[in-house]
């Protein structure tokens, strides 16, 4: 072991969210890559198709087993429950996402998850989210203000009618270049 990696201890971003089955993300896949093809916008091609319970945050690779058995522990208290999901939506002029249609669900367990993780993670506050809107992103960081009227025109009426029993939560740890997929965690 050299003396640059002796007794340091990795650390990495993780985010924590609800994933629709496979079906789902490749149509919602669609929309991204059809937005990369005609304006060149690619970033939310990094990530599946998900619905964020917790936004990015930096913990120690060491944690992580802590992390997972507390999710574990958590998950078994909590029913899976429907999302549907209903058209288009958008944030100002930077954010076009697929709709959730009913939000008290995703909310609560959001709401329930904070509390959880707030005992045994110590999140900085640009970690955590007091609220959240539940939605599934097809366009944000590199959407540009000048293109989004054009763009939101293409999507604003444009008819997407999906649904799926949310059956687990995702843990995801980004790798240096993308997210993967460290654990699934299944409701009950």
């Amino acid at each position: 072991m050299t003396s640059s990696t002796f007794g340091k201890s990795t650390s990495h971003l993780y985010f924590i969210a609800l994933l629709p089955p496979a079906k789902i993300r490749k149509e919602i896949e669609a929309f991204k890559k059809e937005l990369k093809e005609s304006y060149r916008i690619k970033h939310a091609l990094k990530l599946p198709a998900h619905i964020t319970l917790q936004i990015p945050f930096r913990m120690q690779e060491k944690k992580e087993p802590v992390l997972i058995r507390n999710l574990l522990k958590f998950a078994k208290d909590k029913r899976s429950f429907q999302v549907s999901l209903s058209g288009f939506g958008k944030f100002s002029q930077n954010v076009i996402f697929v709709k959730v249609s009913e939000h008290r669900p995703v909310i609560d367990l959001f709401e329930d998850l904070q509390s959880n993780l707030a005992q045994i993670l110590d999140l900085k506050n640009h970690e955590k989210a007091a609220r959240i809107h539940p939605h599934i992103t097809i366009a944000s960081r590199d959407l540009k203000t000048e293109v989004f009227p054009e763009i939101w025109a293409v999507f604003k009426d444009r008819n997407y009618q999906s649904s799926f029993r949310a059956d687990s939560i995702h843990l995801f740890r980004h790798n240096g270049k993308t997210w993967d997929i460290l654990r699934k965690i299944d409701l009950h």
